[in-house]
């Protein structure tokens, strides 16, 4: 245990100082004390009342205290009490009293040299007394000095170091603390031949700057038990009792802990030693149990008004050593140990006996024990430390003593132990001895709890010391930075009772995170990702300790192998610790950042473009230098695109397709993308213009043809895509030129005569051409057209195709569209032969015409085949009976019926009469159908108007049209169904 530096003492302790000296006498002391007597009260006002001057003479001659007389301490301490005495009458209570009883006080503590201050105690400290001879017998404090536990440090890693070390601290916590006390202690016994005080002292250090501590020291009240022999046990209880427990010549007296007075008949006799319980009952009263003559124990609960007898048990041996808490109670004669457990009824006698749970053999060993927790104790055996509870059971194994104990306590998480000529410290948590102090004859050791500190009293037999430990971060940090890490973890966690609590403490915490860096920059990553997420610490933590990872903007240095190799490893954990808690740290705005950081170290380009491709709008802008460094220009478009920066990511994604970095992006896709983007996103439209423009010039053109069209708003001149503009750009570029006028015409439906005409002729001079690649592709696509479309110039096309033979079925689809179906069908039927096309071109002529209509074209195509039946009957016979079974081929089966050639069998015609049945059945009823719809519409309709005739509907001067708002005039009006009226003009200009 380091000891580093004294505590600011600034509650209050009590000293039992049992103080005996030999008998000695003074020449001429009772007549200089009767003189002394004598002028003392002299010098005081007599009382104004006859009562209070006849009740203070009387206490003053009072016999009882007539041979206590012989000095000036005894005579103010006399004076004293007589003033406070007549304090209590309330015709004796003057100003004038108070006076003299605040002056009689100060008399007293100044004639008995208690409130000494501290340069008058330094001034005298080494001025030798050979008159009186010191026993301090027992100590004890009020009170802890600050609240929660206290912790006692380790020293470094050597013995000889902390022995030399502890010595050298010792001593100088030792120095401020017993001037102050002795020097009061010897000018008290220079007054008594043998007495028994208890003092009540006030500490407090004092306020200087200088770096060695000082202390002031004051008396705030003091008593004499008036017994022969010294005290030799005193309890404070800290409870609302406000009471002390003193032990002396084998009676135990209650005192009031505020103002040191004996409360009236609260004696016990013939007690050998006591314990009081560390637990009150409802903070009104405490269980005190103890040792009598007799080979009892009994116990007692102890109240404000009285002590009375709950329970008496009966031992084999002497008790010399008890304690007592809310589990039982733990009792040791000169060679056994013993546990008590008490039993659920309350009876006084108790039928339960002592158990033994340790014998010593030895006489040499001195019976003692401490308690490590309620129910766990530590018992003194031959240089052994026996752990046990009352049941006499442990989980424990014994503690090893280097020597063999005098005495000891627990001081969690160390023990004290005191032995012939050092104070041992042991660690609990692994029995060892961490620190060894010189100290001769030590007594007694009483330990004073604090906040993350422990602080000892101790004293032989003529001085007192205060211990003061380092507190316990101090010591985490001599074993951190030791690397001793689990060392540090068991004292930290040893400050917690469980599990629970372990997890929300700021020190155990704090240890683990601690740890966590140490192993993490220790390289055992997985470790140190084990505490990190037991404490989830912050990832900003973990930045800290990696080199070069702060600032984020930051470019990482040029790392060679061995450097990456630990760099990746620190990385990789730091990314494993952020993607696991990503649900918790993913709100954060820089971890993303911190990530991307990290992956330019450890991931592959692919994965980092993956990574950004999903995270990008969470990266900050100011972060694409980090990028450009690592030769990720793609990825940099990708966060300006992300932040709608969408001329800076396209300026960069032309650079990488013109090669103007130092060097390729492998991790670019291609120039498709900027296609992609630009019809995707909704940007500057002459910025997509140029890309178009830039796309062509990259013979990227069916990217451009699909920037073009899909931009495309209308044909006016202000929008930048109308099809003039785009039209005269592709010019040069024939294929697209095509390209984009097929686009327009069936894409965007432009109905113009300009563009459909070009498109025509742009078919006609690929099939005019020389070349034969792909005519029968091409010669398909412009029959097609020619079908569909309506807009372009027939004539002028007609003209153009007759100066070639090679497209007759091009001249009949153009007769066709000028509604000349007799030429088409006679080109297609008598002169191609082409009877299937004939008959799929008659189906695309009917189509979105009425059924008249298609039924004349269907006839044309009959009489042609009709006509031609000379020519070709076999065939034509057939085509003739699969035209007039075609379904989608409307026709007037009547006029059919009568054209047919006379000499086909009925059975030839099967087919086509039951079609002609069927038609003409449905036709009928569908007739009907409509005409009985109609008809109950109609009457439906008529009920209404009969309802609306019958119901009365007033129209006055005072009603105004819905409509016109005007007033009526006219007898007739339009009532509308949710009973509004409007004038009959006005309705039909509604509905017109």
């Amino acid at each position: 245990m380091l000891i580093r530096r004294t505590a600011n003492l600034i509650s209050q302790f009590v000293l039992l100082l049992t103080i005996f000296k030999p008998s000695f006498s003074e020449l001429d002391e009772h007549e200089h004390t009767s003189n002394q007597l004598f002028n003392i009260l002299g010098t005081l006002q007599p009382f104004r009342s006859q009562f209070c001057q006849f009740k203070f003479e009387n206490c003053i001659q009072d016999s009882s205290y007539a041979d206590q007389l012989d000095n000036d301490c005894n005579i103010y301490s006399r004076l004293r009490d007589c003033f406070r005495s007549l304090l209590d009458e309330t015709q004796c209570l003057t100003i004038q009293l108070k006076r003299q009883y605040k002056k009689a006080k100060q008399n007293e503590y100044e004639s008995c040299g208690i409130a000494l201050s501290y340069e008058s105690i330094n001034s005298s400290i080494y001025t030798p007394s050979s008159s009186m001879k010191l026993n301090i017998n027992y100590l004890t404090k009020t009170q802890s000095i600050c609240s929660g536990d206290l912790f006692l440090s380790l020293l470094s890693s050597t013995r000889s170091q902390r022995q030399t070390g502890a010595d050298v601290s010792f001593s100088a916590v030792a120095a401020a603390v017993v001037v102050l006390l002795l020097v009061c202690i010897e000018m008290i016994n220079r007054l008594y031949d043998s007495v028994s005080f208890v003092h009540k002292f006030y500490l407090r250090k004092s306020s200087t700057n200088s770096e060695t501590k000082q202390y002031d020291c004051q008396c705030v009240n003091s008593l004499n038990l008036e017994t022969r022999k010294p005290i030799v046990k005193l309890k404070v209880i800290a409870f609302s009792l406000q009471r002390i427990i003193t032990l002396s010549d084998n009676v135990i007296q209650v005192l009031n802990s505020i103002n040191l007075q004996i409360i009236q008949n609260k004696r016990l006799k013939n007690i050998v030693t006591f314990a009081i319980s560390n637990q009150s009952i409802q903070g009104a009263s405490v269980d005190m149990c103890t040792s009598t003559k007799r080979n009892k124990i009994q116990i007692y609960r102890l109240d404000r008004a009285d002590i009375n007898l709950k329970q008496e048990i009966s031992v084999p041996d002497l008790i010399i050593s008890l304690t007592m808490d809310e589990c039982g109670i733990l009792a040791c004669s000169e060679t056994n140990y013993y546990g008590y457990i008490p039993s659920a009824n309350n009876e006084r006698r108790s039928t339960n006996s002592l158990r033994t749970i340790f014998t010593l053999n030895d006489a040499s060993i001195r019976a003692c024990f401490t308690n490590i927790s309620p129910g766990e104790y530590l018992l003194n055996g031959p240089s052994i430390g026996v752990p046990t509870t009352l049941e006499g059971t442990s989980e424990r194994a014994p503690i090893m003593f280097v020597s063999q104990p005098y005495s000891f306590t627990y001081s969690h998480p160390y023990l004290i132990v005191l032995v012939d000529d050092h104070l041992q410290i042991y660690s609990y948590l692994d029995d060892q001895l961490v620190q060894q102090i010189s100290l001769k004859n030590c007594r007694t050791v009483v330990n004073i709890p604090e906040e993350n500190r422990n602080t000892l009293l101790l004293h032989n037999k003529d001085t007192i010391y205060l211990v003061e430990s380092s507190n316990i971060e101090e010591q985490i940090d001599q074993l951190l930075n030791s690397y001793r890490l689990q060392e540090a973890l068991a004292l930290a966690e040893s400050t917690c009772p469980s599990n629970e609590s372990r997890q929300n403490n700021s020190l155990v915490r704090s240890t683990k995170t601690r740890i966590g860096l140490i192993e993490f920059a220790a390289m055992n990553v997985i470790r140190a990702l084990s505490l990190f997420d037991e404490v989830r610490l912050d990832f900003h933590e973990i930045m800290i300790n990696i080199p070069n990872f702060l600032p984020l903007k930051s470019a990482w240095p040029e790392l060679d192998e061995s450097n990456r190799s630990q760099y990746v490893q620190w990385l990789t954990a730091f990314c494993d610790f952020m993607t696991k808690r990503a649900d918790e740290f993913s709100h954060q705005p820089d971890y993303y950042s911190s990530l991307l950081k990290a992956y330019l170290v450890i991931k592959s380009r692919d994965k980092i473009i993956q990574f950004l491709e999903t995270h990008a709008a969470s990266i900050p802008l100011d972060y694409d230098h980090l990028l450009f460094n690592a030769r990720l220009y793609h990825g940099a478009a990708i966060v300006y695109s992300a932040h709608d920066k969408h001329e800076q990511t396209l300026d960069i994604w032309r650079k990488i397709v013109l090669k103007e970095y130092p060097v390729d992006d492998e991790t670019f896709p291609g120039i498709w993308i900027i296609a992609k983007y630009v019809l995707e996103r909704d940007i500057d439209r002459a910025v997509e213009f140029s890309i178009a423009k830039w796309l062509l010039e990259q013979n990227e053109e069916e990217s451009a043809i699909k920037i073009f069209i899909a931009k495309h708003e209308n044909e006016s001149n202000s929008d930048i895509f109308c099809s003039d503009r785009v039209i005269s750009l592709l010019k040069s570029y024939p294929t697209a030129l095509r390209s984009y006028l097929e686009q327009a015409a069936f894409k965007l439906m432009i109905e113009s005569n300009d563009i459909h005409t070009a498109l025509v002729n742009i078919y006609l001079d690929q099939l005019l051409s020389k070349s034969q690649d792909n005519n029968e592709y091409t010669r398909s696509k412009l029959q097609e057209f020619l079908i569909k479309s309506n807009s372009y110039r027939i004539q002028s096309v007609l003209s153009r195709i007759n100066q070639t033979n090679k497209l007759k079925r091009e001249v009949a689809l153009l007769y066709g569209k000028m509604n000349n179906f007799e030429q088409a069908f006679q080109i297609l039927v008598n002169e191609l032969e082409d009877f299937e096309y004939a008959e799929k071109y008659c189906i695309a002529l009917s189509n979105g015409k009425c059924s008249e209509d298609r039924k004349i074209v269907a006839h044309v195509l009959f009489r042609i085949f009709l006509t031609s039946l000379d020519k070709n009957p076999e065939q034509i016979t057939v085509v003739l009976l699969r035209l007039l079974c075609n379904n989608e081929i409307e026709f007037d089966f009547l006029e059919v019926l009568k054209r047919l050639p006379s000499n086909w069998s009925i059975a030839s015609i099967t087919d086509i009469l039951i079609r002609a049945v069927r038609t003409y059945s449905y036709t009928q009823r569908s007739t009907k159908l409509e005409l009985a719809l109609n008809r109950v519409q109609n009457e439906n309709l008529s009920v209404k108007l009969t309802k609306l005739k019958c119901a009365n509907i007033t129209v006055n001067e005072y009603r105004r049209c819905k409509h016109c708002l005007h007033q009526f005039y006219e007898t007739s009006c339009v009532v509308y169904p949710d009973g509004s009226q409007v004038h009959v003009h006005c309705a039909k200009q509604m509905h017109n």
